[in-house]
């Protein structure tokens, strides 16, 4: 059985669609596709020697080796062009999930779909998203013991890039605000004023800009967390239609 995180990314692939798991680990995630019938085939990619080898066995020991190709690589340089219809990159922090898509520009482009669960960094991921003409269709949340995870779904096609507020928030999370919304807003907030805290007790020249907007995005996240905001998209550049599964954006 998939962890709560990785049932919700699941929940993100289209239907007969080949998957591509990028660091895949266990390759829990393309088996549990596979058994429920939702994808065609999958590769599964890791870095690691380890995980790659725990991989292999997992398919194996399923008798998966004919729909599931293990590959040992770094992100998509492991594919050709078109060879996936959807990637995910679940587990691993936004900056190298952002790294591993500009290393591979002609891989990415053929894509329809990415399935994104960054660790950190959401918002410089969302906003590579929309830097290379792509934008967020859906979005969830996910909770695991204490921590909440954010999941992105996006689709090729160009939108207006978000305002900071919406991209730190999600603009599908923001506009749905599912049930796990105030704890979400209550991590950005702990994360921000910690980091605030961090620049008032540094005593050293601070960037007064950052300071500034780290000081503005805690006061929105206060009001969110209050419930004073009014409701909308918040010009989060979608047209607020989400996914209902099946289709390939």
């Amino acid at each position: 059985m998939l962890t709560s995180r990785l049932l919700t990314a699941a929940g993100f692939v289209p239907e007969n669609v080949v998957l591509a798991d990028i660091g895949t680990d266990h390759a829990n995630l393309p088996i549990y596709l596979l058994k429920t019938g939702r994808i065609k085939n999958a590769i599964a990619v890791d870095v690691h020697e380890g995980p790659y080898q725990t991989a292999k066995r997992a398919v194996r020991e399923q008798g998966m080796e004919t729909w599931i190709d293990v590959r040992l690589g770094d992100g998509l340089s492991a594919l050709r062009p078109g060879e996936a219809d959807v990637a995910v990159f679940a587990g691993m922090g936004g900056l190298l999930i952002n790294s591993l898509l500009e290393k591979s520009p002609q891989v990415t482009a053929a894509l329809h779909g990415l399935v994104l669960q960054p660790q950190l960094a959401c918002e410089k991921v969302r906003r590579y998203i929309y830097d290379i003409g792509w934008h967020i269709e859906d979005e969830a949340l996910a909770k695991e013991q204490h921590h909440i995870y954010q999941l992105i779904y996006a689709v090729p096609g160009q939108r207006d890039m978000p305002d900071e507020l919406v991209l730190t928030v999600g603009p599908i999370l923001l506009a749905k605000k599912q049930a796990l919304f105030k704890y979400h807003i209550a991590e950005l907030l702990r994360r921000s004023k910690k980091m605030l805290a961090g620049y008032n007790l540094a005593r050293v020249q601070r960037n007064d800009e950052q300071h500034r907007k780290l000081s503005a995005l805690i006061k929105s996240l206060e009001m969110m967390s209050d419930d004073k905001m009014p409701d909308g998209n918040g010009g989060n550049g979608t047209d607020r239609t989400t996914r209902s599964g099946g289709g390939m954006g």
